[in-house]
């Protein structure tokens, strides 16, 4: 209650001030049409630069941005597969100024807009870190059913089960703690007992896309963002009715090895998403649903879900908005946690009783309220929860043991304001409240209250950004910790195609509940608490470059960075030989560097023909002990092609690489028979769609196509092959 207290009055404050800004603005009407066929561009956002006003255009290509500042404004127009077009605009104060805009198409630019790496709406050019982008049409195509399908093919990035790790910065702990904060419009992901990801909870259907933002982004997220961040935004109803379904099934093939068949027959998976939207004057609605079933690669991992997701808007007026969204997933399945020994990859160890089942549940409501006062300031109010639950089942009867039920209120008011020209300023503050009831974790509470501001400074071609973030953190009795993460950057427009960026920041991560008070035997291992963990943290400064040509030899665009990262106190999960039986204790053990490179470019070879691939390669050092970081990779590429040979044809590619991973805690193999093989990973997928109209497409989908055999995890065989059929129908 004291934390809601604080919250509550600290929004009023922010109330007040905003509200002494208001004042009326001009209002901007225009029609924006490509620029070599003339043909309306529908779908496309138009905003006012520096600002949060902004507007959709609609089938005819008109948009109406109100509430605009008097005076001459940029206007800025981006859409997926054009370049971004501005023009300079003068409005007056209370009057309608009309305007004409085009956009020139491209196949190198993606056209992309950000608003999750400085929290607002802004080109992705103008950003001081690396940022990447997926868009729904990426999902569609690589039959994405869960989060971290659609991640395993970004540059930089690697997976081990549920942990997320942003060039290097998180290892593997049992799917506890990660150092990656999820968020889905706005709305925090990570759950309140593990703090970790819930990847099946992602709406497929309904997702725009999903912005990365690399490297410590704990200056405006807080806890959690150590090594950076994944938000999804959702898709937004058009005026007339839109449908959307797609449905897809198909087998895994037989394992390469005869002594991996643990059954007869091929183990199929199949799914299925609905999805219908419309907006009707002042509202507009979302709702989608959909089933996934799996009988899986491997003995005792079948596994059935099904999920549904609304989202309600309305909109009195063009500068005042209310949202609300519900999710909700359950899921029930086998629980494969390691193989028996390398000959049995496919078949969990003898003692492990496969009547067990795990069952989850999760669901999630949250509300926002929006307002543009005037054009050069916004407010964003938002309040939501994310309940987490997960209890093991024997014949259908919950055990005693091994049950969790949590928690997680997320609170934010934050003001963006332009206070002169060139000048814009984004402070919030945020209430997080953790609870959880368990017999794993026994009750707990956890709360932070945080405080954040950063200034943005346009000076001719360079943006300079300032920011700090203050986090009091506190759990049950513990001592409170307070944290400071500051964050510089500068971005350089050199010329109209060459961008130089440079940033500096810091993150952290509170130790979770689970981390602190786990006790709970998982398969072989204990694990016991540790309540006197402290908070974990980085610095991760980087020097990137961007350069798109479209007139180039080929149409192509470039992206370099170098980084490097400082890890301090890093909690991870180690065998304490001090204790009887070597428990698993999660510690501050580590204080680490990874240093690195990322190149990543996109040409487009032919009309019909692009490519794109993204390397990095980071050097991980353990500086406490001297080695290589355990559970890191030095090589991470990814490369894709797609080629249109006619009319409704399309065939794509895409080759994932990681080398393998030189050190793990070689103490696992006490436990874990096998557990040091590994080896590099080489994943081929290939895809072929046929569009006879514009609303079917059909496509013929293979994964892991050589079916190559390789660990992402200690002893867990990475998916065979499978030959999936999907049929998707738009209306």
């Amino acid at each position: 209650m004291r934390l809601m207290h604080h919250i509550v009055s600290l929004t009023l404050i922010f109330l007040s001030a905003v509200s002494l800004r208001a004042q009326d603005g001009g209002t901007i009407t225009g029609y924006l049409t490509d620029r070599e066929t003339a043909k309306p561009v529908r779908g496309a956002t138009v905003r006012i630069e520096g600002t949060q006003s902004g507007a959709i255009s609609d089938a005819k290509g008109v948009f109406v941005i109100k509430g605009v500042p008097s005076g001459t404004v940029m206007v800025v127009a981006t859409f997926i597969g054009y370049e971004t077009a501005r023009q300079n605009v003068f409005v007056k104060k209370d009057e309608l100024t009309t305007m004409i805009m085009t956009i020139k198409s491209s196949s190198v630019s993606k056209g992309e807009i950000v608003v999750s790496a400085n929290r607002r709406v802004q080109a992705v050019q103008d950003v001081p870190i690396s940022v990447s982008i997926l868009t729904s049409e990426d999902l569609d195509q690589r039959n994405v059913t869960r989060l971290d399908d659609a991640l395993r093919y970004v540059s930089g990035i690697s997976i081990a089960r549920d942990q997320v790790s942003i060039r290097g910065a998180s290892g593997f702990a049992f799917g506890v703690g990660s150092r990656t904060a999820v968020l889905i419009d706005g709305f925090s992901l990570l759950s309140g007992d593990n703090g970790d990801i819930k990847f099946d909870v992602m709406p497929v259907a309904d997702v725009e896309r999903i912005e990365i933002i690399k490297g410590a982004g704990s200056a405006l997220y807080g806890t959690g963002a150590l090594g950076g961040v994944v938000s999804m935004i959702t898709k937004d109803p058009t005026d007339t009715l839109s449908v959307y379904g797609r449905a897809y099934t198909g087998p895994y093939t037989m394992p390469p090895y005869s002594q991996w068949e643990y059954r007869s027959t091929l183990p199929w998976q199949y799914g299925a998403d609905i999805r219908l939207a419309q907006r009707v004057g002042e509202f507009s609605y979302s709702v989608s649903g959909g089933i996934r079933s799996d009988e899986s690669y491997r003995e005792y991992d079948r596994s059935l879900r099904g999920f549904g997701f609304a989202k309600l808007t309305w909109q009195p007026s063009d500068l005042v908005t209310f949202r609300a969204f519900g999710f909700g997933t359950l899921e029930n399945r086998e629980n494969f946690i390691y193989w028996r020994d390398l000959d049995n990859a496919t078949r969990p160890p003898l003692a492990q009783n496969i009547d067990e089942r795990l069952a989850t549940t999760k669901y999630a409501v949250g509300t926002e309220y929006s307002q543009i006062f005037s054009g050069t300031t916004s407010l964003i109010a938002r309040y939501g929860f994310f309940r987490t639950t997960f209890e093991n089942t024997l014949n259908g009867e919950k055990l005693d043991s091994n049950y969790s039920t949590a928690f997680a209120h997320n609170a934010e008011v934050q003001v963006t304001s332009r206070l002169a020209e060139g000048a814009i300023l984004t402070a919030g503050i945020t209430g997080r409240l953790n609870w959880v009831r368990s017999d794993v974790y026994n009750t707990a509470l956890q709360t932070i209250l945080s405080g954040y501001a950063q200034g943005e400074f346009t000076i001719g071609s360079v943006i300079l950004t300032g920011g700090l973030r203050a986090d009091r953190e506190e759990t049950e009795s513990l001592t409170p910790q307070v944290e400071f993460s500051p964050k510089l950057g500068m971005t350089w427009n050199a010329a109209q195609q060459f961008t130089v960026r440079t940033s500096v920041g810091r993150g952290f991560r509170a130790p979770t509940i689970a981390e602190r008070y786990a006790n709970i035997r998982y398969g072989p291992f204990n694990v016991r608490p540790n309540p006197n963990l402290l908070s974990e943290s980085s610095w991760s400064g980087e020097v990137g470059f961007h350069y798109m040509a479209s007139e180039f030899i080929l149409p192509i665009d470039i992206d370099v960075a170098v980084f490097d990262n400082e890890l301090y106190q890093l909690i991870e999960p180690t065998f304490d030989l001090s204790q009887a039986g070597a428990p698993i204790v999660f510690q501050n053990l580590t204080r680490a560097r990874i240093l690195g490179s990322e190149l990543t470019i996109r040409a487009m070879l032919s009309t019909n023909a692009t490519i794109e691939t993204g390397i990095t390669y980071m050097v991980p050092r353990d500086l406490t002990t001297g080695t290589t970081l355990k559970y890191r990779n030095n090589v991470l590429w990814y490369s894709r092609g797609s080629w249109t040979p006619m009319t409704g044809i399309e065939l794509q590619a895409e080759y994932r690489y990681q080398d393998r991973v030189e050190l793990i805690d070689d103490r696992l193999s006490l436990f874990i028979p096998d557990a040091d093989a590994r080896v590099a990973m080489h994943i081929v997928d290939a895809r072929i769609f046929f569009s006879p109209s514009e609303k079917l497409k059909v496509g013929l989908i293979g994964k892991n196509i050589l079916s190559y055999s390789y660990t992402e995890i200690v002893g867990n065989l990475g998916p065979t092959r499978a030959i999936l059929l999907q049929l998707e129908l738009k209306h």
